[in-house]
């Protein structure tokens, strides 16, 4: 069991790392023996490390040069690992941008579903997670969190098991973008915060009056507000982005 965590933190250490940037595509690591040695494990923790990253998609062996990051585009993205090392590396411009993307293309149709196919228990959660995330706009809770569960209960209505799956397999990362963009939309204006909330307002009440292409409409433009945060904050953070 030791081991295994051992080699588990390790694997975490280096694909910080790769996801990072600190180690590029095409950058051979150090052999075994070195990484051994410089983590202070054993060469079996070491192989089992590379092994979980190997599977990841993250680096391949090859016997006369080593092991190699391989490119971005070959990694598995939707693996849990993977996604929750892109929301350690603080701030990652390009995550934020491609993750607004991703919401873009299945929340709309998501909430067009639970429009068409919420039950009457589902209307009544959602109306119960927007009055907390109201609560939340005047300080009462954690507005990341209250916004995440108020979207959540709309996949919830929409009941697309897999469109529910790959949302939430996105959790930490979506917590993590509204933990970023929250405090600039309250930076903008004292209106922003307002405003959001009446975007989110006009998706609930679409889906609660069974209106499937008003609701999708309005989940597109709070998404677009989203976008526009993201990019903002790209901006004004420069360079400092990853």
């Amino acid at each position: 069991m030791r081991q295994k965590n051992l080699s588990t933190q390790l694997a975490h250490e280096i694909g910080r790392r790769i996801v990072s940037g600190q180690l590029a595509p095409g950058e051979v690591l150090p052999k075994a023996e070195v990484l051994s040695q410089a983590s202070g494990v054993s060469r079996t923790v070491t192989r089992e490390a590379l092994k979980a990253l190997e599977a990841l998609r993250l680096v391949e062996s090859h016997q006369k040069i080593g092991t190699l990051v391989r490119p971005r585009s070959d990694w598995q993205w939707w693996s849990q690992e993977v996604l929750r090392w892109s929301t350690e590396v603080t701030p990652n411009r390009a995550f934020l941008v491609q993750l607004t993307e991703v919401r873009m293309a299945i929340e709309p149709a998501a909430v067009a579903l639970a429009a068409r196919n919420a039950l009457d228990e589902d209307i009544l959660r959602i109306v119960e997670n927007f009055l907390r995330l109201e609560a939340a706009l005047r300080g009462e809770g954690d507005w990341a969190k209250a916004d995440y569960e108020f979207h959540d209960s709309i996949m919830l209505a929409a009941h697309n098991e897999l469109m529910l799956s790959l949302v939430r397999m996105l959790r930490d990362a979506l917590l993590y973008s509204r933990r970023h963009t929250m405090p600039l939309m309250q930076h903008t204006s004292p209106e922003a915060s307002v405003e959001s909330l009446a975007l989110h307002r006009a998706v609930m009440e679409a889906v609660c009056q069974r209106q499937p292409s008003r609701a999708y409409r309005s989940m597109f433009r709070l998404l677009r507000a989203v976008s526009g945060l993201v990019h903002r904050l790209t901006e004004e953070e420069g360079t400092a982005w990853a």
